[in-house]
């Protein structure tokens, strides 16, 4: 898989402005990488105009992956980079992929004291896919037998799908830690028995 490294360094120097927008095409069997080394913080806030693709947030030193979580056709994702870390976005499809772009300078001091976040993993053991709804986060599509690294607000609530209307499967709180693995696949089928929707 080819890797396409954007340091967007020149578009800050040139403008004065904190906010930019763009939209990238994503090439087949490709990643971009994404940097703003000048901002202590970034918020990227994506617009996926096609297939799916994956987002992540990787340490740039050690390229292990902090966050990350499948962005499905059509929905929004807003995800925190910091100045130690680089966003990637991961095109694994025979076909090029658009995403729009938005990207606003942050205050990691600013950031820090908007509430208590809470790092942990959302794990999917199952062979199905399962959609999730973070409200004015992100939709992850949590592939197959996969992992997605996410940091939300205590109280944040996460909500799956099922005929037409939206559900709790859970909210954030002090039962969650920082580190703390969630079987997902486990908990929505105890929630959809608890709703009776099984």
């Amino acid at each position: 898989m080819k890797t396409i490294v954007l340091q967007l360094i020149a578009l800050f120097l040139i403008s004065s402005c904190t906010t930019t927008k763009t939209a990238l095409v994503v090439p087949p069997n490709s990643s971009i990488e994404i940097d703003y080394p000048n901002m202590d913080v970034f918020r990227a806030s994506i617009k996926n105009g096609g297939d799916d693709v994956g987002i992540a947030v990787l340490s740039k030193s050690t390229e292990q992956q902090i966050r990350g979580f499948g962005l499905a056709p059509r929905a929004n994702a807003d995800v925190m980079v910091e100045r130690e870390n680089k966003l990637t976005v991961k095109n694994e499809m025979d076909h090029s992929v658009t995403i729009k772009l938005k990207v606003t300078k942050e205050s990691r001091a600013v950031f820090e004291k908007q509430g208590e976040y809470v790092s942990f993993t959302l794990r999917n053991k199952s062979a199905q896919s399962i959609p999730l709804i973070i409200p004015t986060v992100m939709n992850p599509n949590l592939s197959p037998f996969s992992k997605s690294g996410v940091d939300l607000k205590m109280g944040q609530e996460i909500l799956f799908r099922m005929k037409g209307r939206n559900y709790n499967l859970l909210t954030v709180d002090k039962s969650i830690s920082n580190g703390d693995e969630i079987d997902v696949a486990d908990l929505l089928k105890n929630r959809k028995r608890e709703l009776n929707l099984d």
